[in-house]
């Protein structure tokens, strides 16, 4: 959807999960990343990254806010903070963390649960500048799964 048409909030919000970012250098590393991430237009859709050579490649699963016992909490909100310390548990277990993450997909039912994204996004992935890809669809694994995340990750170390 055109920039024009979205309300300043979710563009502040898409900013913060990394599915927009903020203008940037044709070429800029984060700080303490090892991955090279090009933005020449500042738009979501030119965006990309590098990965240099001899780097270690994790790729997460996708991530749902269900537990061990099956049980998934009921709000976006609770899920979508959820998922993304799934996620940032399982990059700190392989020595890494979200400025490693190069690629991200998040696949959600409600367009309405953005807000939760937004939320959780930026307490656990501030500035976020992965590539990434948001699709809405109509159903996950289980029907009480509103959202669910993926993501690559690189480091050399």
């Amino acid at each position: 959807m055109p920039h024009s048409h979205m309300t300043l909030t979710t563009l502040a919000g898409l900013l913060v999960c990394g599915i927009l970012s903020a203008p940037a250098v044709a070429q800029s590393t984060d700080s303490g990343s090892t991955n090279i991430s090009r933005n020449p237009t500042g738009g979501y859709t030119q965006r990309s990254m590098e990965i240099p050579p001899g780097s270690r490649i994790l790729f997460i699963s996708g991530q749902t806010a269900t537990d061990s016992d099956g049980n998934t909490p009921a709000d976006a909100d609770t899920q979508a903070d959820i998922v993304y310390a799934k996620v940032g548990q399982t990059l700190k277990d392989a020595g890494m963390d979200w400025s490693d993450v190069v690629k991200t997909n998040l696949y959600m039912i409600n367009p309405s649960d953005i807000g939760a994204i937004i939320k959780a996004g930026g307490k656990h992935n501030p500035g976020g500048k992965q590539a990434g890809t948001l699709v809405y669809v109509k159903a996950l694994a289980l029907p009480e799964v509103l959202l669910e995340l993926e993501a690559v990750a690189a480091k050399k170390d």
